[in-house]
């Protein structure tokens, strides 16, 4: 439930939970005129107020609750687990618990596959350390080259002609 209470009270409040000092805070949010005395007893009365107390308590729960989970806080979480599940003869959870430790402490470390490019431009340890585009197409890319027959000889060509026109029956 939100406790609700004036804007400048919990104005004074916020400023406090930031660190600031009470009386500093009291004396932003209500004017820098008041004396140091009356700024500090009215903080002092406005922080023990029981619903400005209820306010600071759910505040303080707000901010422990969106604080970042630390590896320490974890850590603890789970040994406390594994202690309950040994306690209660749940050893399966108990080393699942453990192995949570193990693994945030870097103990552990599930599979891990790297992809490395040893040797460029290519893996045969006797090429070149540098090649141009055009040697590394030349060595090593595939082409795609349709087997051509030779070109006949232009003596052939005439050679073809003269026994096409020659008539049958002479040879």
């Amino acid at each position: 439930m939100f406790t609700r209470i004036p804007v400048k009270r919990e104005l004074v409040l916020r400023h406090v939970l930031d660190g600031m000092h009470a009386s500093h805070a009291y004396a932003m949010v209500y004017g820098q005129n008041l004396s140091k005395q009356t700024c500090e007893a009215s903080a002092s009365r406005l922080l023990s107020d029981a619903k400005v107390q209820r306010r600071k308590a759910e505040l303080l729960a707000a901010k422990a609750a969106a604080a970042p989970m630390s590896a320490q806080f974890l850590t603890g979480e789970a040994l406390a687990v594994a202690h309950e599940s040994r306690a209660l003869g749940q050893g399966s959870a108990a080393i699942q618990a453990y192995q949570l430790v193990a693994k945030l402490h870097g103990l552990l470390v599930d599979r891990v596959q790297s992809d490395v490019l040893i040797r460029k431009p290519s893996a045969s340890p006797t090429s070149p350390d540098e090649l141009s585009a055009e040697q590394w197409l030349s060595e090593y890319a595939v082409t795609n080259q349709i087997a051509k027959e030779p070109e006949p000889e232009p003596a052939e060509i005439t050679n073809t002609l003269d026994i096409l026109t020659q008539p049958e029956g002479e040879d």
